[in-house]
């Protein structure tokens, strides 16, 4: 299952109807793996909300860069990306009015333009938040608290100083400039990087050939699950690569058009508890 706007809502909880049912299915034998781009940091959570690690649950995080086995506490990343290589599309979107972020395990490097920043200012004075709420964007809005997983946090001004190794980049903005922008990062980044629109207003890099579905293979390979026996829930185009390698796809109600016509069922949305609506839909 994918996390933002598949199993969480918009206030990044999952709803109680939707987390008892899938408890229940644990307990009669269903595992469960998480999807996400975030980092472990940041699933351990909800993972444990839902008591992965006690029916030998998955988190693939960073979009099929690592594996996380909850029952062993094992973890697996493939790749990391090094400060030389993301140098130069780095440097590209700090020309681009965006914001850019540089993810690692526990923190993040985040770039904004001026423009941008005087949008947070305003919206933190309308919202009165508080003097040390962090400045970061978030996929669905320009001022969002990652704390709880990436609290290393540093706000700069060039590709230069980003001092460690990275697993992923983020970009942030509205939903019409954002696609105007991903279009040039695939004609001039393409062949070097996998780039997917995960929400309408956030744009995600990752080392090449990296993928949801490459992850989700590797797994299925691993504990020789059978394409029949996995289904897979998605919203953004960063899970289309999962609907290919299953029988099973479900695209949320919320999921925008391509998406959904990629998946071999839409259910209902994140606010409905879609996921639930397909399970009993397959009587699962």
């Amino acid at each position: 299952m994918d996390m933002d706007g598949t199993l969480l809502n918009e206030q990044d909880k999952i709803s109680p109807i939707t987390r008892d049912y899938l408890i229940g299915l644990e307990k009669q034998g269903v595992r469960l793996v998480l999807a996400s781009g975030r980092s472990y940091t940041r699933l351990l959570g909800y993972a444990s909300e839902l008591e992965m690690d006690q029916h030998g649950g998955y988190l693939l995080e960073i979009d099929g860069v690592a594996l996380y086995d909850l029952a062993n506490q094992e973890r697996t990343k493939f790749k990391t990306m090094s400060p030389e290589e993301i140098r130069g599309i780095f440097s590209y979107l700090t020309t681009q009015n965006a914001e850019s972020q540089a993810m690692f395990d526990d923190g993040l490097f985040d770039f904004f333009t001026p423009e941008i920043y005087e949008k947070k200012k305003r919206i933190r004075q309308e919202q009165n938040l508080p003097d040390d709420f962090p400045w970061t964007a978030g996929p669905w809005n320009w001022l969002t608290d990652f704390r709880d997983g990436y609290g290393n946090l540093h706000y700069i001004q060039s590709a230069d100083e980003i001092s460690c190794p990275i697993n992923k980049l983020q970009i942030m903005q509205e939903e019409q400039p954002l696609a105007e922008l991903y279009e040039r990062l695939q004609d001039k980044f393409s062949d070097s990087f996998a780039i997917y629109r995960t929400t309408p207003r956030q744009l995600e890099v990752l080392p090449f050939g990296f993928s949801k579905g490459m992850g989700i293979r590797k797994l299925m390979e691993k504990e020789g699950w059978d394409k029949d026996e996995v289904l897979v829930f998605g919203d953004g185009e960063n899970d289309v690569s999962m609907f290919g390698e299953v029988t099973h796809s479900f695209a949320m109600g919320n999921a925008k058009p391509f998406v959904q016509k990629q998946a071999s069922e839409v259910t209902g949305t994140n606010r409905e508890d879609g996921i639930v609506q397909a399970l009993k839909k397959l009587d699962i």
